[in-house]
């Protein structure tokens, strides 16, 4: 099919061109000092004006557009919101819209779509490297204008993680849980040993919630994903495993209600302060503000990008320990919980909005070869298993790696089911 350029999908490429080098955009914006502002900052920008521009030129996407309209008039109802805050939560679903509607909607040859789906996957790479080099002494974790460092706690002994030269390991980890996703694509010798190498790689970040995470993606697709030789030895039928794990499932949640009630009984907060590094210590203050919330704050937040503040204002040297030992100790601190952050964000119907996309793209993958019952398979590894492994402690959905490696998974998807459907052929 020859590629005739039209004003449409000449935005098209444009958005694909550089939304396909975000992994390089988001390293070199920790690396490079800010130019007036960091790189990372005015390519996410430029994208973020390509999207808008894409969405208005469409007049089946411009609903997207309504959305974040009728959110944005919503802020101006809250005490605490921040434009940066807006735009950023507004990112995410803007890139997935796109990267979906490309696809399904073929604006673009198979090829083309093809060539930036491989290049963004090979520079997912980039970053796991660096810190597998970072590791080993070979690459400095400092570099430049890179100088944040975030440790891993052994005891009393304090190890610098490796970063990848991103500013933070919660990049590292998203970009990590994707490489894995990935590899449910890919023929089952391949697939396994390539699981097998990005555990050892989650390993050398010192991140236990990738590691979990990586791990049962691996198991995942060994037991449920994979259909090659090894899905031939059963020690168990699917049915009985499922039956299983959901009783496990019910029984450690049954366990948590009671250990997490004790813990409010005697202490007044849910979370134990020190449970997951201090994450129960800020999991509590969050919680406090929303003890205060109205019945508007339930529905739609307390304003895009108010956590910080949020977290300022309610913690406390009873709540924080880091306050109780300097009075003026760092307060600018996230959610650290992928839910929690969207509530804050945008409230119920946030988090109804982000589960209407989600059910989007189950409306387009059902359809995709070999069938409906693999696809939820697969569906529940991407969607599900990283929201309660490195969502737990990561806000992923404020990531914007996060996004476009989501879109960008999805177009790998519909290329290996369509090799499917060939092959049946």
């Amino acid at each position: 099919m020859d590629q005739v350029l039209t004003k449409n999908n000449t935005i098209h490429l444009l958005f694909l061109e550089l939304v396909s080098i975000t992994p390089i955009l988001i390293i070199l914006g920790n690396v490079v000092p800010p130019m007036p502002i960091k790189i990372h900052h005015m390519g996410l920008g430029i994208i973020f004006l390509i999207m808008v521009w894409a969405l208005i030129s469409d007049p089946y996407k411009k609903w997207m557009l309504y959305v974040a309209g009728a959110y944005t008039i919503i802020q101006f109802t809250h005490e605490q919101w921040y434009l940066k805050g807006l735009i950023d939560y507004f990112f995410g679903p803007f890139a997935l819209l796109l990267l979906l509607d490309i696809l399904v909607n073929q604006k673009l040859p198979k090829a083309t779509l093809q060539k930036y789906e491989r290049r963004f996957y090979y520079l997912l790479w980039v970053p796991i490297g660096i810190a597998v080099l970072q590791y080993f002494n070979i690459m400095p974790i400092k570099f430049w204008n890179a100088t944040y460092v975030n440790f891993a706690y052994f005891g009393s002994l304090a190890v610098p993680r490796p970063n990848g030269l991103l500013y933070h390991g919660s990049e590292l980890s998203v970009i990590i849980c994707f490489a894995a996703l990935y590899q449910f694509f890919k023929k089952e010798n391949n697939a396994v040993w390539m699981l097998l190498l990005i555990i050892a790689a989650a390993f050398m970040t010192y991140f236990k919630a990738l590691m979990g995470c990586v791990v049962l993606l691996f198991l995942y697709y060994i037991i449920f994903v994979n259909r090659g030789i090894l899905s031939q030895f059963k020690l168990i039928s699917k049915k009985r495993l499922i039956f299983i794990i959901a009783c496990v499932v019910l029984v450690v949640i049954g366990i948590a209600i009671q250990f997490f009630s004790v813990v409010y009984y005697y202490s007044g907060y849910i979370f134990p302060r020190d449970m997951l590094t201090g994450r129960g210590a800020i999991w509590n203050i969050y919680l406090e503000r929303i003890k205060d919330f109205s019945l508007w704050n339930y529905l739609f937040g307390n304003g895009m990008g108010s956590s910080f503040d949020i977290f300022a204002d309610y913690a406390s040297a009873d709540t924080w320990y880091l306050l109780a030992a300097d009075p003026n100790a760092d307060t600018d601190y996230d959610t650290h919980n992928a839910v929690l952050s969207v509530f804050i964000n945008s409230g119920i119907v946030g988090l109804g909005f982000l589960f209407f996309l989600f059910r989007m793209v189950w409306n387009q993958v059902k359809k995709w070869s070999p069938g409906a019952s693999w696809n939820k398979t697969v569906f529940f590894g991407i969607f599900i298993v990283p929201l309660f492994t490195i969502g737990i402690t990561i806000p992923i959905y404020e990531n914007a790696i996060f996004w476009i490696s989501l879109g960008f998974l999805i177009h790998r998807w519909k290329f290996y089911t369509d090799d499917e459907e060939t092959v049946e052929t």
